[in-house]
């Protein structure tokens, strides 16, 4: 940790203290905010990548049974929803921010095959009651798992199975920043007074910064006697700039294909 991040310590905790009760209500309260997606944008992670969505939808073609629906949980705006709409039968984007949905419908104006939906995927269930409406379905989940605590990831992953059922597959890609919260905050070009405003965006919403979900995490909430891993390893988030000197800001991450057994 440096001087520089020490600096941010008085604004996070008077943030952390204003912060909702209900992470839910960060999250609606930070998406209502947002004017601008993509490169450039307001939100941090959706750097438009051409380079990751190629990627995601290369592994999604390899992996997944096309002619199941799709399920993106944590779709914000629908970026990726609207891209893995190739590889499905249909796509569904849930996300827990009903602005998130908002904006994610006003993205995909005159896109056929794609809907979206503001749900709880933590919540008791969710995964048997969309099971029952769409029969077995592949799911992706970028950035989701490692800002939810214990209790929510092992509810995420209760209701995955009950999705996927026999035939589906979820695709996972979450970051694995090692540092501390405050490391991460700084790598992501906070330091002394300067927040790089998609950051600040998030910290002013009550949002905390996020922990990390990697290969320790992956056998620890997707055991190997419960799932079958296709694949896994490491990967990279684009996400918008926070620095000058970089068109995105990569951000260290780890990818894992699984199936229920």
């Amino acid at each position: 940790m440096s001087w520089r991040s020490v600096l941010l310590l008085p604004m996070l905790i008077r943030n952390d203290r204003r912060a909702p009760r209900d992470e839910r209500v960060a999250w609606d309260r930070y998406w209502a905010g947002v004017r601008r997606t993509g490169a450039g944008g307001d939100v941090l992670w959706d750097g438009a990548s051409a380079r990751e969505l190629a990627w995601v939808l290369d592994t999604a073609r390899r992996c997944f049974d096309r002619t199941l629906p799709l399920v993106d949980i944590g779709c914000g705006n629908g970026r990726y929803t609207r891209a893995l709409a190739e590889v499905a039968s249909t796509a569904l984007g849930i996300d827990v921010s009903q602005n998130a949905i908002a904006h994610a419908w006003r993205e995909s104006e005159g896109r056929v095959r794609v809907a979206y939906r503001t749900l709880d995927v933590t919540a008791p269930e969710v995964g048997a009651s969309l099971a029952r409406e769409l029969g077995d379905a592949n799911a992706f989940v970028r950035g989701v798992l490692h800002v939810l605590d214990d209790a929510r990831r092992l509810s995420l992953v209760e209701n995955l199975r009950a999705l996927l059922g026999s035939r589906g597959t979820v695709l996972l890609v979450e970051t694995v920043f090692r540092g501390s919260k405050l490391d991460y905050i700084e790598f992501l070009g906070a330091g002394g007074i300067h927040i790089p405003a998609p950051l600040r965006r998030l910290i002013e919403a009550g949002l905390q910064p996020p922990s990390h979900f990697g290969r320790a995490e992956l056998d620890r909430f997707f055991p190997v006697d419960r799932w079958e891993r296709l694949e896994s390893g490491p990967a990279v988030l684009d996400a918008v700039a926070t620095r000058a000197d970089a068109p995105l800001t990569a951000i260290p991450g780890f990818y894992a294909v699984l199936r229920p057994r």
